[in-house]
Order: C-alpha cells, then structure tokens, then sequence
C-alpha cells in the first residue's frame, strides 16, 4: 500500500513513526528537509523536496497510484487545496487536517463536497479527550472502546488506596464490579498483569469495564466523584475555544488567562460566557489574583512546552485536584515524568491514533481487520480487531489459547452483549474484540497468538 504524507511538522513527523512499520510504501513531501535528516536517515521512507501543491511535484511522488495521501500542511487551506490536487491525479484516499474553529460546523459539508475520506481537527479531538477526563475527575485519563459502549480509566494508586499490596486475583474476587485490570506502568514500564500481580503505591493502572462498573470502582476506591465547576486555562488557543465551549455546555465554569490582548478581545467575542482575563501566566501573581487555589482544574495550553510544564507543576504544588498539560514535543516524556505531572495530552498522538485506525483499517479489509488503535505514549496500544473466519482459534476457550507474552484480550462485545471474559470464554465469529499488546508488532489478530 503507498501513502504519502505532505508537510513534515510535529504531527507528520509522529505519522511517520508510526506508520514506518505498518510495512507500507511511505513517501513525504516537504519544502525543506535540512532540520529533518532524522528522519531521512532513520527511517526507511522516500522523500521529494518541494511544494505539495504543485502537481509536478505530487506526480513526481508518484500520486498516479497513490493509496493514500495525507495532508498536514501549516495551513488548512493548503490542505483542502492539495488534497482536492491529489484526488485528480489519482489518489484513492484522502486525510486532511483542518484546525480553524471557524471550519469545525462545516466538516460534514467539506468531507462530502470535497470527497475527502477524512478531516483530522487534532485539537478538537483534544478537546473532547480533556472534556472526558474532566467529567471523572479522580481518574488521570479516560478513554472509550466499542463506541463508547466500555471505558478505560486511568488511575494513580497511592500509599492509603484499598488498592495499595493486593493482587489482582483479591481485588476483583471481593467486589461485585466487573472490570479487567488491562495494564499497570510501572517505574516507566509497562505490565500486563496475571491474577498473581500486585498493585503497588505510585503504579498507574488502566481499568477496562462498562460505566457502570466504572461508577463502582470509584466508589469503592472512595475517591472523589463531585462534579469540576471551575476550571482555569492558561492560554487562549484554538484548543482552549474548543474545550471551553464543551465544557462550558455541561456547566463548568471557564477562565481563560491570555497574554496578548487582541487575542483577549477575539476571545471575548467567541466565548461569551466564559471570563477572559489578559496577564502572563508564567507569572504567579496572576495566577494568584485570578483564584488558581480555588481552581477545581487547571489546564496549561499555551504554545510553549516549558511554559506549560512550569505553570503545570506550580498548580500541582497548590494541590489543585486536577492538572492537565499539554505537550507538543515527544522528546519531552522523561521531563513529565520526573515533574510528578499526571496528566500530559499531545495534540499530534491524538490525531495520529486516529489516521493509523484507518490506514490499518484499510490495510486488514480483506480479513479479521482492525478497526481501532489507542496509542498510550508508547508504550502499550489497544487494538479493537473485527473476527472473521481467517481466525485460527474461532471458538477456542481462552484458557486454551497461547497468547504471546504482552498480550490480553481485554474485553468482546458479540453483538449488543459486553464481556470481560475469563478462561472460559471463547472468541467467536462476528466478535469485536479488544487486544491489549505492550510488546510486540499486531498486524493481524493472530499475530497475538504464539
């Protein structure tokens, strides 16, 4: 399968690390690879240096025969106009990026009338993804499989946390909610976990289970579940007008501070009940005179790592309950880490999760396929595979299967029933099911099995 990725920024340069290995025929395009010869050298893909909007150039990448061209050019417009090109040159499919809040009521209308198989707004998925997280407010991260029919939270296990020394054979053996315990990280690493594994203080683990059992869970962890009504962002970007009309819907209240004033007076304009406020965020005074200790959240989204992580850290030492930082570099994970941030969000990993989907989508249509990927920073991903006959082991008991280590099969929705299955349970044919792999190259759902 051939793709071609125009525009080598943040979020194409993620693309290609993550598509290297999905062994397709990958070429970018880029005006100038003299601070991209990383990725020339690194990674085994063809380039073409040039404009993506010159058809010369595209038929040059070979467009002719194209798969897939995706369009993350720095300005939407660019990725309208070149994925229209492409599509006249013979490109089967087509991805475009388009950011501009001004846009977002028209993407139905564009993906139609262009014919573009997909739009990507990387900050409005970001968006929704804090949106989620903020509505469980003692959980680090939330996401949904299945079409939201089952959730995935993370949670930070501290020294008084019922969880603290149990296995996890005691902990689901002694309550009456249904979950799987699909991961713990660990000290940077990553654990699939047995019924023998213990969780111990400071391991993050990721819990699988319906809303429901979600609700139960927390209850029974005694962890905090009121509502977050105020909340504090620092930095008037397209991705905080995003989230604030979100939020803002279900009841929060929003205070954007932002230091550029005219930007101040165009956010006054768009979100009209929210309180903008024009000061430094890398000041402390601000943050004080602008109440970040009665702050249920503080969200940092400026364009400037360091300014995020500082600010970031200054709120998590007011012990505000919820902290979220964005994070633009991926070089900078070790830098989270070691600054006690729980809560770290990337635009471009986002919506890079989001193209993988379909481009593995497209790659698997002829057998058991794979219709969602979530990337968790690299270091496990969950797959939701379609089962189709070319499954080795269709109605084989899961004690019976031999899973590759790093594998589980974290939960199967055959038809409107969800289960978090035991030995007993089989995989059948028409099943969706969900893969949670931490080490090894799933292409294929039988590729997880030895």
């Amino acid at each position: 399968m051939k793709v071609i990725i125009t525009g080598i920024g943040k979020l194409g340069e993620y693309l290609v690390y993550q598509l290297v290995d999905e062994d397709l025929d990958i070429t970018i395009i880029d005006r100038d690879f003299s601070n991209k010869k990383d990725i020339i050298s690194n990674y085994d893909v063809n380039y073409v240096e040039g404009n993506a909007l010159d058809p010369d150039v595209l038929i040059e990448a070979g467009i002719k025969d194209t798969d897939l061209i995706i369009s993350v050019l720095e300005k939407d417009e660019q990725n309208i106009m070149c994925s229209l090109i492409a599509k006249k040159l013979g490109a089967k499919h087509t991805i475009a990026r388009i950011r501009t809040p001004e846009y977002s009521n028209l993407i139905d209308l564009l993906k139609d009338e262009l014919n573009l198989s997909m739009i990507i707004n990387p900050d409005l998925m970001t968006a929704s993804s804090i949106a989620r997280t903020l509505n469980i407010p003692s959980a680090i991260d939330s996401t949904t499989f299945l079409k939201d029919k089952i959730e995935m939270i993370t949670i930070k296990v501290k020294k008084s946390s019922p969880l603290s020394k149990i296995s996890v054979h005691y902990l689901l053996k002694n309550n009456d909610f249904n979950v799987i315990i699909c991961a713990i990280e660990r000290n940077g690493k990553t654990i699939i976990p047995r019924g023998s594994t213990k969780l111990l203080e400071n391991d993050k683990i990721y819990i699988i289970a319906t809303h429901e059992n979600i609700s139960k869970v927390l209850k029974f962890l005694k962890l905090k579940s009121e509502k977050i009504k105020n909340v504090m962002i620092a930095g008037g970007s397209s991705l905080a007008v995003y989230l604030t009309k979100i939020i803002s819907k279900i009841g929060m209240n929003v205070k954007i501070i932002e230091i550029n004033k005219e930007r101040c007076k165009e956010l006054c304009c768009i979100l009209p009940n929210a309180t903008i406020v024009n000061g430094d965020v890398s000041d402390q005074d601000v943050l004080y005179e602008e109440g970040i200790e009665e702050a249920d959240a503080f969200i940092s989204l400026t364009s400037i790592d360091e300014e995020n992580i500082v600010c970031s850290m200054f709120a998590h030492g007011l012990n505000v309950p919820k902290v979220i930082t964005k994070v633009n570099h991926i070089k900078l994970n070790g830098v989270i880490e070691k600054s006690q941030i729980d809560i770290a969000i990337a635009p471009h990993k986002i919506a890079a999760n989001q193209i993988v989907k379909y481009v593995r989508a497209m790659v698997f249509s002829g057998g058991s396929s794979c219709e969602a990927v979530y990337d968790h920073d690299d270091i496990f991903e969950m797959l939701e595979f379609r089962i189709l006959k070319d499954f080795k082991k269709v109605n084989t008991k899961l004690s019976d299967l031999k899973l590759k280590e790093g594998i589980l099969i974290g939960a199967i929705q055959r038809k409107k029933d969800i289960i978090f299955p035991t030995g007993k349970d089989m995989i059948k044919e028409d099943d969706i099911v969900i893969v949670v792999n931490a080490s090894h190259k799933i292409k294929d759902i039988n590729d997880i099995l030895e």
